[in-house]
């Protein structure tokens, strides 16, 4: 075997270089980073057992998915859906939703404009709370009102149809749209239980 000696010089183009031995820990490193490589592929991509980005996502939406069941559930656990809130800060937050997504419609007292007026004891689709309720969850798309299903969580849409239920008999002046539906007697007051 020829001893190696570092002096061989080549020379190309008027250019002179050694044939020196890379270092020891530099050829390490390149080995160890072969295997690493090769490792990574086997574990990753042929046995899929280490997790990756796809599955690293797929855990996080199904943790997103867990806890949005939680929420629901805790919601409608605590969350009495056919009675309306008289708490302050449920009402508060229904008058938000409502000026925000009804008020073109029914007008900001609710005395009605495009929509039919929500403070006088004449009802389309039932003046019971439920009722309600049903209307803001599925709209009735041939008058114009949308779903607010998709829009509004089920603790939203509570907290908007205890503010509308709560402007019952408050008699803004100059009601825009004439009665429309059937009179229920008494469900004009914020009080009115079917």
């Amino acid at each position: 075997m020829a001893e190696y000696d570092d002096t061989i010089v080549s020379e190309h183009d008027g250019i002179q270089e050694q044939d020196n031995k890379l270092p020891r820990w530099w050829v390490l490193l390149f080995e160890i980073t072969v295997v690493f490589g090769f490792a990574y592929l086997i574990w990753f991509h042929v046995l899929g057992l280490g997790k990756g980005q796809e599955k690293k996502y797929e855990n996080m939406m199904a943790q997103a998915e867990a806890a949005q069941e939680a929420r629901l559930e805790y919601t409608l656990a605590h969350l009495d859906l056919s009675v309306p809130s008289r708490e302050a800060p449920v009402l508060s937050e229904g008058e938000e939703i409502y000026q925000a997504n009804c008020a073109s419609c029914h007008h900001s007292t609710g005395r009605g404009l495009i929509g039919p007026n929500l403070t006088d004891a004449y009802w389309i689709h039932g003046a019971d709370f439920a009722s309600n309720m049903h209307i803001i969850e599925v709209g009735v798309l041939e008058k114009g009102m949308q779903a607010w299903k998709d829009s509004l969580s089920l603790r939203q849409r509570h907290a908007v149809a205890s503010y509308i239920y709560s402007i019952r008999g408050s008699n803004p002046p100059e009601p825009v749209r004439a009665p429309q539906g059937e009179m229920v007697e008494g469900s004009d007051s914020p009080g009115f239980e079917l």
